[in-house]
């Protein structure tokens, strides 16, 4: 498996945040986070902006029911025993890249391990500059509440998915890259560890979309990869993309 170090990164990232994500009972509370580094703002609960949010124990899924400003997000006061595996798709949002960041279509695509995407634009003569993209998020976040429990697919379209459980007391987990339910081979996942500090690395799937994630025992874990499409010629956008992320910790 191949590790890259990468830098700041151009584009925030959106988060599923437990404030415990183990507990043997209790109240299972998520904040919506957007920011770099584990830190940045939070959102409250708004029924529009979402098109699902889940949670699924024991293979039984549910559509979580907020109320209007609720900070957290996500408050379950009587979750059952398990591994809560909780998911949140967003509706699209609009991203632009104006003459005034010249160089942020470039920096976006690189931070996110998207060379290639970058290389085949370039190659084609498409400007970097007055166009827009729509995109998506699709994030996760694993809470152990008791005992048991395994993550699985969720029904996402760009998702992420720990092979077990990362609660099994190893320092590092398998996670499968699915795009529409077929696994990504040989593709990007950057990966930020929350220690004393925050520690930023990158792997690489393999040809049946697996990769291991190695993080210290005690600490917080965020994974990102985000999946670009070309529109056709016409669109309003010229790139549709979804943003998948996951979360788990100690």
């Amino acid at each position: 498996m191949v590790f890259l170090m990468v830098g700041p990164l151009a584009a925030h990232e959106f988060w599923l945040e437990a404030e415990d994500y183990i507990m043997d009972a209790g109240a299972v509370n998520v904040e919506l986070r957007v920011g770099q580094d584990f830190g940045g703002s939070e959102y409250p609960f708004v029924q529009q902006r979402f098109k699902a949010f889940t949670t699924s124990v024991d293979g039984k899924t549910k559509q979580y029911r907020g109320r209007a400003g609720d900070r957290p997000a996500y408050q379950d006061s009587q979750p059952g025993e398990g591994l809560q595996v909780i998911s949140y798709e967003s509706q699209p949002d609009t991203l632009a890249f104006t003459k005034s960041k010249p160089d942020l279509f470039a920096k976006y695509l690189m931070a996110e391990g998207l060379d290639f995407v970058l290389e085949k634009h370039r190659a084609d003569g498409m400007p970097e500059v007055g166009i827009s993209e729509i995109y998506s998020r699709n994030a996760k976040t694993l809470v152990q509440v008791g005992e048991g429990g395994f993550d699985h697919a969720t029904g996402l379209p760009f998702e992420l998915v720990v092979q077990g459980t990362p609660y099994d007391g190893d320092e590092s987990v398998k996670v499968q890259l699915l795009w529409q339910g077929e696994a990504m081979g040989n593709y990007p996942i950057n990966v930020f560890t929350k220690e004393n500090s925050v520690e930023q690395t990158r792997v690489f799937t393999n040809g049946s979309g697996m990769a291991v994630v190695v993080f210290p025992k005690g600490s917080r874990v965020l994974l990102n990869s985000v999946w670009i499409e070309r529109l056709p010629e016409g669109s309003k956008h010229f790139y549709e993309s979804w943003w998948a992320s996951m979360t788990f910790g100690y």
